[in-house]
């Protein structure tokens, strides 16, 4: 079995903000662009034209797509909140516009964000409804945060939940639960980023937490409303998204919960969100969670060593596509 690392797994993009320089690579982009793509306009403009363009700044940010230092592509974030992504021809495929988008959202945190499609492109269309966005008339939105509150509102009766227990979406009231779970020295030990969890760091990670491409679900009594652990699926719209899973309240440990929960977190990623595959990555030295990853039909592809601790890569495809 060959191994596999975890960087293998990622399409590594580098987006810097236009110059003079890049004028003719626009205008190229501009010109080999599918008559599918456009919406804006129906004549192709003359490139002096196109050069004033350029420089009038029209949107917040405009970047050079580069992919091993080649340009490969363009992307702008508008003043609108709008994103506009165009590849050369034979470059793009879903996985480096699913890397080129969330590289963007990454670069502009905000709270919404839009792309216009000719509805002509239905590859497009297609496209964006699995990767966090919903239609809203012609203009489609990308809000990860409202399909969870939707797939969390919807099903009132989880599939694999037992009726004890319900999901929430993370919030700031779960704040001081998460700082205790995550810090606890038992579960402290098997994390990758050894660094402690404060207040302050679990704020401003929550100020941008809908630019974070991640979802995290807060496992809850019904009865006594207290949060129990977190199950999280992070680095969504990539090649790999990756589940994580901590049950927080040792006591109930043991029965058979964690493993519903996160057979609701994959009903969640395969159902609702349509993703082929996803990855768990858990130290080695980690017996009950990854004895918990292979119940749940996860295979061993590989290995990584983090902070000099070796870590386990694990993989479960979506038997439903």
């Amino acid at each position: 079995m060959k191994t596999t690392v975890w960087s293998e797994l990622l399409v590594e993009l580098k987006l810097r903000e236009i110059k003079d320089s890049d004028f003719t690579f626009l205008y190229k982009l501009l010109k080999e662009r599918d008559s599918k793509e456009n919406i804006s306009h129906k004549e192709m403009p003359s490139y002096k034209e196109h050069i004033k363009f350029v420089k009038s700044r029209p949107y917040q940010k405009w970047y050079i797509i580069e992919k091993n230092r080649k340009k490969i592509g363009a992307i702008y974030f508008s003043k609108q909140n709008e994103i506009g992504v165009h590849f050369l021809p034979k470059i793009s495929n879903e996985s480096i516009r699913q890397a080129a988008i969330q590289e963007l959202i990454k670069k502009n945190p905000g709270k919404k964000y839009f792309i216009n499609v000719n509805p002509k492109n239905l590859e497009q269309l297609k496209f964006l409804n699995t990767n966090g966005f919903s239609l809203i008339q012609n203009t489609l939105e990308y809000d990860l945060i409202k399909i969870a509150s939707n797939f969390v509102n919807a099903s009132k009766k989880f599939k694999f939940l037992e009726p004890n227990f319900k999901f929430e979406v993370i919030d700031d009231k779960h704040t001081e639960h998460i700082i205790k779970w995550r810090n606890e020295p038992s579960n402290f030990k098997f994390l990758a980023d050894q660094d402690k969890l404060t207040k302050n760091k679990q704020q401003k990670f929550l100020k941008n937490y809908s630019a974070l491409n991640r979802i995290d679900f807060i496992l809850i009594d019904k009865k006594t409303r207290r949060p129990h652990g977190t199950f999280s699926l992070t680095n969504v719209f990539s090649d790999r998204p990756e589940i994580g899973k901590l049950l927080g309240t040792k006591e109930i440990r043991g029965k058979g919960i964690a493993y519903r929960s996160t057979k609701t977190l994959l009903d969640f990623a395969f159902r609702e969100l349509n993703l082929k595959k996803v990855y768990s990555i858990t130290r080695s030295d980690n017996i009950a969670n990854n004895h918990l990853n292979q119940k749940l039909g996860f295979k061993v592809i590989g290995s990584e060593k983090i902070n000099s601790k070796k870590f386990i890569i694990m993989s479960l495809k979506n038997n439903l596509v």
